[in-house]
């Protein structure tokens, strides 16, 4: 493979650069069949494409800390066009533990088969990524902007430093039986506001997509409640699935999904079951 000289953007040293995915280049093998193409969504466009999204940006030494992190996992246990789909399989061994109105909420940490700590170093290796490098996709120097938290978690991603606050990735599964395998490259969703229990929230939140699971990773301050609730890396490491969501991750620009009242009934429901078994301190994961 060739290499060029350079900066790594993920250890900061000088060193032979190879060619890097945005996307892993094992995920083009589930959409590139036929009529089924990825998107790529940037510079003010949305365009079905074959060509892999690549660039010189990390040494071989921080590719291996990427595909060990996650990207290994998780590339084998997405959904095929045979709408075999290895994660939702997992998921579906057990019972979820919340049903509102189709939307299945599965905790990740009952399931030993299911590795949230890789799926979390999976999605924000990704998001990182659009954040140091345009891509070709835009003219500004990153494809997402994520402001100080791109450095806190490139520190996360190399076990250099604790798991960003204020940074909250959501795991939404579609059903293999309801969707297609596509691709959709980070952007950042229509920033709107939301109605909370402390007044009108807003905070900054971005998406992208892979066969079958999709990723939102919301930071701030005042990210509401119910979206910290369905953070992927805090415990019980919940994990969602549902037919509402693909829909929407069908539309790229669709509405934003924290206006979704779904995410608000869990953290209740949380707070009642945190309650009821040991207290207003106690863990809901324990069980």
């Amino acid at each position: 493979m060739p290499r060029r000289s350079g900066i790594c953007k993920l250890c900061l040293v000088d060193k032979p650069l190879a060619s890097s995915h945005l996307i892993p280049a094992g995920v083009y093998k589930y959409i590139r069949k036929g009529e089924h193409r990825p998107i790529r969504v940037g510079g003010g466009i949305v365009l079905p494409t074959d060509d892999q999204t690549q660039t010189y940006l990390l040494c071989d030494d921080c590719e291996n800390i990427l595909s060990h992190g996650g990207e290994a996992w998780v590339v084998g246990k997405l959904l095929t066009l045979e709408k075999k789909f290895a994660l939702y399989d997992l998921l579906t061994q057990r019972k979820p533990n919340f049903n509102f109105d189709g939307m299945l909420i599965y905790w990740a940490a009952q399931n030993p088969e299911i590795k949230a700590a890789k799926l979390t170093h999976f999605a924000l290796g990704i998001f990182w990524k659009a954040s140091v490098h345009s891509w070709g996709l835009t003219e500004d120097d990153s494809l997402i902007e994520l402001g100080p938290y791109s450095e806190k978690i490139r520190l996360w991603l190399r076990s250099e430093g604790s798991f960003p606050e204020h940074v909250y990735p959501v795991a939404i599964v579609s059903r293999p039986q309801t969707t297609q395998p596509n691709a959709c490259l980070p952007f950042e969703q229509t920033r709107d506001q939301h109605e909370g229990d402390e007044g009108t929230l807003s905070w900054r939140s971005f998406r992208f997509q892979v066969p079958g699971l999709s990723f939102v990773l919301n930071i701030g301050k005042t990210v509401d409640q119910g979206i910290r609730a369905l953070s992927l890396h805090t415990p019980p490491h919940p994990i969602n699935v549902a037919d509402c969501l693909t829909a929407k991750s069908k539309q790229i620009f669709a509405e934003h999904f924290h206006r979704n009242r779904k995410p608000k009934a869990f953290w209740n429901a949380m707070e009642r079951l945190r309650r009821e078994r040991s207290g207003p301190k106690g863990d809901p994961s324990c069980s």
